[in-house]
């Protein structure tokens, strides 16, 4: 975590949902934006009727060809919505299986029929990975994630091979967000057979303070994996290493260069090239699939991104979501809103 300016994030969620100018010859898209406010959770549409929310959610997933999404509770998580984000609507609302709490993260099978969240089983401290329908929300079985604190999953042979980033942070419903094992951590990166859950690899780096949390992939095949680091000791993180890459078998640190901190709010790929969002560095930051650094564009504390072919859209704390222009390392407003704490996603429709 990155202390207390983090734990001490403002108690509202919200979504948003905003047009976004379109360009000649291509369909208008929407953005879609978690944020914060002090005015309690709540998730809304442009001109539309807020929807209040149990607590602060997290992934944003939508549903091709529709106006709906699924929304993941923030971990320790207790409740998953399918949502219209056009209007604004709660479709329906479910919690976890007995015994298991949400980590934050969803994601479809190809045909759009199946579910998968990364849940944890709270008896034994193990990762899991739910399966349910997509359309019904019923749960219909799961399978261990192979680790502890699994985060986000990403389909690397859609429907065949799926990978997951366990966090290798252990949390439980009863101590909230404290962290339970800084000093044992196993963060990994796991490699599954699909639809049998079977474990075809594991990774993981020398350094097991390196929390694994959020996945993008390169158009070459490069996965990248946003690391949000931790101390044995539970202190303040001052600056680490913010990306790892899996390529050609072997999991590696990009390079790293001081002052970024240790927090990585969020990764994604456009092309070739890896762009995360170093929250306590106020610094977007670019490297090849190799990760070899490019460089980095100023943003005060930078948190989510989304890519839609060549547009790139980053959001911050400070209540502003820019465009973001790769060839000139520029970054144009969008949106200002005071009083708004834009959260580590981004989704575009």
């Amino acid at each position: 975590m990155a202390g207390l300016t983090r734990r001490h994030f403002l108690a509202g969620l919200g979504v948003l949902a905003l047009p976004l100018p379109a360009l000649a010859g291509q369909p208008a898209r929407t953005l879609l934006a978690s944020a914060a406010d002090g005015q309690g959770p709540f998730f809304t549409a442009v001109d539309g009727k807020p929807l209040r929310l149990p607590t602060r959610g997290h992934g944003m997933l939508p549903i091709p060809g529709s106006d709906e999404l699924i929304l993941v509770a923030r971990r320790a998580g207790f409740w998953l919505a399918r949502i219209n984000w056009r209007s604004g609507e709660e479709i329906h609302r479910i919690a976890p299986a007995p015994g298991r709490h949400f980590y934050g993260h969803a994601i479809l099978s190809p045909d759009g029929k199946t579910l998968y969240t990364t849940e944890n089983d709270i008896a034994r401290g193990q990762g899991m990975v739910g399966v349910y329908d997509a359309a019904t929300l019923e749960r219909l079985a799961e399978f261990p994630s192979h680790g502890i604190g699994p985060h986000e999953l990403y389909w690397l042979v859609p429907g065949k091979t799926l990978a997951v980033a366990n966090g290798g942070i252990l949390t439980l419903p009863q101590s909230g967000r404290d962290k339970l094992n800084l000093a044992t951590m196993e963060p990994a990166v796991v490699i599954l057979d699909m639809p049998s859950g079977r474990l075809l690899e594991r990774y993981a780096l020398p350094d097991r303070s390196y929390s694994l949390r959020h996945l993008a992939r390169t158009a070459d095949g490069a996965l990248g994996i946003a690391i949000q680091a931790e101390s044995p000791d539970g202190r303040d993180v001052i600056d680490t290493p913010l990306l790892a890459i899996l390529r050609d078998g072997k999991l590696t640190l990009a390079e790293h260069l001081p002052g970024w901190g240790g927090y990585a709010a969020s990764v994604a790929a456009a092309g070739n090239v890896f762009i995360a969002t170093a929250l306590q560095g106020d610094a977007i930051l670019l490297w090849d699939s190799r990760g070899a650094f490019l460089g980095e564009i100023g943003m005060q504390r930078p948190a989510g991104i989304a890519v839609d072919g060549a547009r790139i859209f980053v959001s911050n704390e400070m209540g502003v979501i820019a465009e973001l222009d790769l060839a000139r390392r520029s970054l144009t407003s969008l949106v200002t809103q005071a009083g708004i704490k834009w959260d580590n996603h981004l989704a575009i429709v």
